[in-house]
Formats: C-alpha cells, sequence, structure tokens
C-alpha cells in the first residue's frame, strides 16, 4: 500500500530541498510509475520520498549540476532561509557518501596516498589502522587492502593531494567521490 504524503509536508519539502515531489516515469515506453518521487527542478530522478525526507533531515539542497549523486549541505542557521550558507558538498551512492569542505582534499580515486601529504601523525593514525584492520579481514578483504594500499583506510575526504579551496572544488570532489562509488 502506498504511503499518503501530506501537502504540508510536500510544501516543506520542495522549499527545503530546492526539490520537488512527483510522478517518476520510466521504462522503454513510459510503462512504470513512480508516485511520491524525489525530483530534482528539471525532473531527474532522485529517489523516494525517504531520500527527500533524508535530504531536509540533514540540511541538504539538490544541487542542480550533478542531482543525483552531490547535495549541498547548508549551514544550521541559514537552512529554508532566503540566503542558504553551504557548508560543504555532501556526495553520495546507495554504497556510502562523505562531506566536503573547504581544507579537506579533492577526491581523486587514481591518487595514490604518500607520506609526504599527510602529517606524520595522520599518517601513522593510517598504518595503524590499516595494519589493524588486515589482520581481522578475510581472503577477499584482505585481496581489497592489497589493490587499495593505505587508501583503503584514509576517509574519502582526504584521498587526494590538492587541497579544496573552493566550494566549486569541493562539488569537484563529491562528484568524483560519487562517480567512483556507482
Amino acid at each position: 500500500m502506498e504511503e499518503e504524503i501530506q501537502q504540508k509536508e510536500i510544501q516543506e519539502i520542495e522549499s527545503l530541498t530546492g526539490g520537488k515531489i512527483g510522478t517518476h516515469t520510466f521504462g522503454p515506453n513510459n510503462e512504470h510509475t513512480l508516485n511520491n518521487s524525489f525530483l530534482s527542478p528539471d525532473g531527474t530522478y532522485i529517489g523516494s520520498i525517504d531520500e527527500a525526507r533524508w535530504y531536509v533531515k540533514n540540511k541538504m539542497m539538490i544541487d542542480e549540476d550533478y542531482p543525483h549523486g552531490v547535495a549541498a549541505v547548508i549551514s544550521e542557521e541559514t537552512y529554508g532561509t532566503d540566503n542558504p550558507v553551504i557548508e560543504g558538498m555532501y556526495g553520495y551512492t546507495h554504497r556510502g557518501g562523505s562531506l566536503f569542505k573547504i581544507g579537506d582534499r579533492l577526491f581523486d580515486d587514481k591518487y595514490k596516498p604518500v607520506k609526504e601529504d599527510y602529517s606524520e601523525e595522520q599518517w601513522n593514525e593510517y598504518e595503524r589502522k590499516f595494519n589493524e584492520s588486515y589482520e581481522k579481514e578475510d581472503e577477499l578483504g584482505r585481496k581489497w587492502m592489497d589493490e587499495d594500499g593505505i587508501a583503503y583506510v584514509i576517509p574519502f575526504k582526504f584521498r587526494g593531494s590538492k587541497l579544496i579551496e573552493t566550494m566549486e572544488e569541493a562539488f569537484e570532489a563529491a562528484k568524483n567521490m560519487s562517480k567512483h562509488l556507482s
């Protein structure tokens, strides 16, 4: 049975996220229909009403340049106002996500971490985590760890050689990570 969505909730979602709740049709002849879909202003499917609620809960707005996989995270004080302040860009898929802010690193899935790019404390912590994780992994997990190397334990927001200096670069990092996890 389909959940009944109250008009008040739809209005709140649409005003806070910049998206809309509507019907998504798909298939070779548009024969399939998903009601109460979360859509970008141009109609790009983002997800169900649950994704829309997730956006509101996490104070996010749709990024129209890459609506399915990147969202702008808005400061608590300015969410829902006429002048939202973007704190960072959140890249995501069904497999995971990460917030990228100024001062983090521009995510690059080809990047191979090198000690020189990190403080001694950070590098030592990554080495410790890698070694501890390796001991706990099964054969398949160790295979992945061998392929990824120390990047396996480095958070996405720190995997890249370039520091993020602008929100445009934060968007690029979030988009790169979203594509990497897709």
